[in-house]
């Protein structure tokens, strides 16, 4: 306990390097996104399908004057497993994940804005296997409500991919 309290107050001081926000924006943003998700696994067999596609869904919360803000992802990932050329049959793996997401954004409420952030949580696998991963990811979002962004997912023992999404965010937009 003594040790958590330590590098909270280590940390704390870094949290006054963060630029003041010159431009006042919405509270709550809600973004939906659609894209595609490059595997690269120890969990499956590495034989199977590295590529698939991706829908996820973000509910983000801005702070007041910090160009910060913290959410719930929930994200839902699906891949061929197997693919028999004779009748066209398919089977597919799919997986889903639950993160808490903070990012920090740059010129945030402008034409074109960008983001850096990291996203922890953990993935299912089927319906009894759960495996915590983390999730740094980079983007920019333009004229407040196209986003675009690549994160890398990486656990221990979990699936690692990247995720490439383009989406649209709902709020987020300057105040009048």
């Amino acid at each position: 306990m003594k040790r958590l309290l330590f590098v909270l107050f280590a940390l704390l001081p870094m949290c006054s390097f963060a630029q003041r926000q010159r431009v006042e924006v919405q509270r709550i943003e809600w973004s939906m996104n659609f894209g595609a998700s490059f595997f690269r696994d120890r969990f499956y067999d590495s034989r199977v399908n590295d590529k698939g596609y991706l829908l996820d869904t973000e509910l983000r919360y801005n702070f007041h004057q910090l160009p910060m803000d913290v959410g719930l992802m929930l994200s839902y990932d699906r891949r061929i497993t197997e693919y028999r050329n004779e009748y066209y049959s398919v089977s597919w793996n799919d997986n889903a994940t639950f993160m808490a997401v903070s990012d920090y954004n740059f010129r945030r409420g402008r034409a074109v804005s960008c983001f850096a952030g990291v996203g922890v949580g953990f993935t299912t696998y089927g319906q009894d296997e759960h495996k915590f991963c983390v999730m740094p990811r980079v983007g920019m979002e333009f004229l407040n409500f196209l986003r675009v962004t690549a994160a890398y997912q990486a656990g221990v023992g979990a699936k690692q991919n990247l995720n490439i999404t383009l989406g649209l965010v709902i709020g987020g937009y300057r105040k009048r």
